[in-house]
């Protein structure tokens, strides 16, 4: 009997319209909670599809992304900003990184940067609470 298991943090990826009608990139964590990529923003909520609510119900925190690294959505869409993702390492559009892990995520401006853990732009904590 084979056993199919994913080391993948995120479950899915979807893009949603926020009740300002801002476009972003929604990525459902294996914990439950999902991380909320936008263009100048990363942010946190407690379940899939909060950041829609325009009561901010479900939102636990945020952290913005300084202006000269700011993302850009993938051509064609409106609201991607996920390239490529695998275990905790998501590759970004503007080819920045972030890094996944069980308490934390970080930017960083480039692949070389995350591999050294060096020239972190902002990181969030997945705490929920």
């Amino acid at each position: 009997m084979l056993i199919e298991s994913t080391s993948d943090l995120i479950s899915e990826l979807q893009e949603r319209q926020l009740p300002s009608g801002v476009w972003v990139h929604e990525a459902s964590l294996m914990n439950g909670s999902a991380l909320v990529i936008a263009q100048d923003t990363l942010a946190l909520f407690r379940r899939p599809g909060s950041c829609g609510d325009s009561l901010g119900n479900g939102f636990i925190r945020s952290v913005s992304i300084p202006e000269e690294f700011c993302l850009t959505p993938i051509s064609g869409s409106r609201g991607s900003y996920v390239c490529e993702h695998k275990a905790g390492y998501v590759g970004l559009t503007e080819d920045r990184v972030l890094l996944i892990t069980l308490n934390d995520v970080q930017l960083f401006p480039d692949k070389l940067a995350a591999l050294k853990n060096q020239g972190e732009i902002v990181r969030l904590s997945l705490a929920l609470s």
